[in-house]
């Protein structure tokens, strides 16, 4: 017997104590990785022998008839749909529907991108925002998990390839300008996941929890990708290489670090009240939790890492942990070995960041109740 149905055993027999639910905890049969492992690959084979096929005539017949191509996708995604109706949570099966709807997206976004300009379309901020529009109505339309997982990332991406266009359209170098446009998309999306993190019960209550779950997976890796992205791509020089655009660029990381450094502050808030911490410790907790947050303004993906670990901490989510503490360690690789400042800068940076945490944690240990540290 694992530690976890042991865990989940001792979990329903305390809630039936107390009366809130009733009978024997059913037990979930849990097939083996390997297993599981196995079957998406024969799925993924599967699909890739059916596409062979399938595509290489419809190629054949109508590569020059972008319309024809364009249909040829929406019909494999009203297959992939139809497949995760009748096939319910089989493995196999679900990853060969995924693998046929992922290369109908790609027909679908190909023909239309044909008739209506090529690669003049493509450069246009319309076009990925009618990107993040398709895949929002596949995120609606589809009830699967990890296709609705997918569908909300490729929204994030329109909307940020959108944006960059938007803000860099006169740029000379417009790569640039990449940590820049991010700056600003990286805390809107944290502070989704911390509003649902935050609402989750309230979600739950009125059945909206399984709906949203999926995109807010995917949201809280687009904001630490793109934290991520802002620490290790922002170009010292860029200020030197696109004229007239010098402040812009030169701010790029201390935008996002700014505001995602808000973001972590509002949240320990939320945690202060529901905690009802007295007054002197809230008041220490959010001085202490800025002091992290503008000592790390140059690293967002540290402040972000952070942020991720006190919303996996919240929800109890191994996946969002994971994923928190991978951004702080990439975080502070990227951070040190920059050009944005000099080797002792640096240090001091991250030696006042920890300073910052063990006195925050110290003060902690002695001040609130050890319930509520935890």
């Amino acid at each position: 017997m694992t530690h976890t149905i042991q865990t989940e055993q001792a979990l329903w027999r305390e809630l039936a104590a107390r009366g809130e639910v009733q009978g024997e905890l059913v037990a979930r049969v849990r097939t083996p990785w390997a297993v599981r492992a196995l079957m998406g690959a024969a799925g993924w084979l599967g699909a890739l022998f059916f596409q062979m096929f399938f595509l290489g005539a419809v190629f054949v017949a109508v590569r020059e008839n972008a319309g024809a191509i364009a249909l040829t996708g929406l019909a494999m995604i009203v297959l992939a749909a139809v497949l995760y109706q009748r096939g319910g949570t089989g493995i196999a099966l679900g990853q060969f529907a995924l693998a046929v709807s992922l290369s109908g997206q790609g027909m679908v976004i190909y023909g239309v991108a044909e008739l209506l300009g090529g690669e003049r379309l493509v450069e246009t901020a319309a076009f990925w925002v009618g990107l993040a529009v398709f895949e929002a109505a596949l995120y609606v339309l589809v009830p699967n998990r990890l296709h609705r997982f997918l569908a909300a990332l490729g929204v994030w991406i329109g909307l940020a390839v959108a944006m960059h266009i938007l803000l860099t359209d006169s740029a000379r170098h417009a790569w640039l300008a990449i940590p820049w446009s991010l700056g600003w998309l990286a805390p809107g999306a944290f502070t989704l996941v911390a509003w649902f993190t935050v609402a989750e019960a309230r979600l739950c209550a009125v059945g909206r929890h399984v709906w949203l779950e999926p995109a807010m997976d995917a949201t809280l890796l687009f904001a630490l990708g793109a934290a991520l992205v802002v620490t290790g791509a922002s170009h010292p020089l860029a200020w030197l290489d696109v004229p007239g655009t010098a402040t812009h660029f030169a701010s790029a990381r201390w935008l996002a670090g700014t505001l995602v450094g808000a973001v972590l502050v509002g949240f320990a808030l939320v945690e202060c009240r529901r905690l009802a911490l007295p007054a002197p410790a809230v008041a220490i907790m959010i001085a202490g939790t800025a002091a992290f947050g503008a000592v790390m303004v140059a690293a967002p993906a540290v402040s972000a890492g952070a942020l991720a670990l006190g919303l996996a901490l919240r929800r109890a989510s191994l996946p969002w942990l994971g994923l928190g503490i991978t951004a702080i360690a990439i975080g502070f690789i990227w951070y040190y070995s920059s050009l944005h400042w000099t080797l002792l800068a640096k240090s001091v940076t991250l030696a006042a960041a920890g300073v910052v945490l063990i006195a925050l944690r110290q003060w902690l240990v002695r001040a609130v109740p050890a319930k509520e540290v935890a």
